[in-house]
């Protein structure tokens, strides 16, 4: 008689909070233009446009940061599902893998800092007296741009932490080999930031997308192999308590 297992491996709870996060990062965007900036590109053009597109656009800019701060906040929790379906493969490589999504995330969030500071002076809510309108607004589009500056680097973080995924994923038995694939080439896409002519030529944001797409549909859809799961996460205890 085959043992049962229960469904303990959360792979689909892992998933619900992917979808929620993909959710929230699109709405923290959609708000974000409509208030006329980006949160996941450069903001560039006329300063003075730009601000007063905010100042009319409060409401969106406000929704759009909200959004922001959520969708941080669940990454975080992904990751900690991460740690806890990935774990029983190689517990180290997996709380290398955790270390590397908190950097990553700390990066990001204290780059909110700048983009706020941005949007004070873009409404007049921190008012330079000292400065020149043109020179409010050039440190303006500096702050928006240091917030893209601390993108970037919570990206190539990144990088490493989704080939260590992938090579969990790819050793666990309890996924199917070729989701690592994908999830690889994602890690390489995010390390080609280090090296900008070469992420101009990699379509790292398309890459990135869909492997995290796949690997979210196949977590809501199949889930894992509960029983393989379970196995290895029995292998994993006995050498962590022996």
């Amino acid at each position: 008689m085959t043992k049962q297992y229960p469904n303990t491996s959360w792979a689909r709870p892992t998933g619900v909070v992917w979808l929620l996060f993909f959710v929230a990062s699109g709405l923290s965007e959609v708000f974000f233009r409509m208030a006329g900036i980006s949160g996941i590109s450069v903001v560039s053009g006329d300063g003075a446009s730009i601000a007063s597109t905010l100042a009319t656009h409060q409401d969106a800019f406000h929704a759009g940061f909200a959004f922001s701060l959520i969708l941080i906040v669940l990454y975080a929790a992904l990751m900690a599902l991460f740690y806890r379906l990935l774990r029983p493969v190689n517990a180290t490589v997996a709380m290398a893998a955790l270390v590397l999504s908190v950097i990553a995330l700390t990066v990001q969030a204290f780059g909110a800092v700048p983009q706020a500071a941005a949007f004070s002076l873009a409404t007049g809510t921190s008012s330079l007296q000292a400065f020149s309108d043109s020179q409010t607004y050039g440190l303006m589009l500096f702050l928006f741009r240091l917030y893209s500056q601390a993108y970037t680097v919570a990206l190539i973080f990144w990088g490493p932490f989704w080939l260590l995924i992938a090579y969990l994923v790819y050793r666990s038995t309890y996924f199917p080999s070729w989701l690592a694939v994908p999830l690889a080439l994602e890690g390489l896409g995010a390390l080609t930031l280090l090296w900008p002519p070469l992420a101009t030529i990699f379509p790292f944001a398309i890459v990135g997308g869909i492997a995290e797409l796949v690997f979210m549909v196949w977590l809501l859809v199949r889930g894992v192999d509960e029983q393989r799961w379970q196995e290895r996460g029995g292998e994993t205890r006995s050498v962590l308590f022996a």
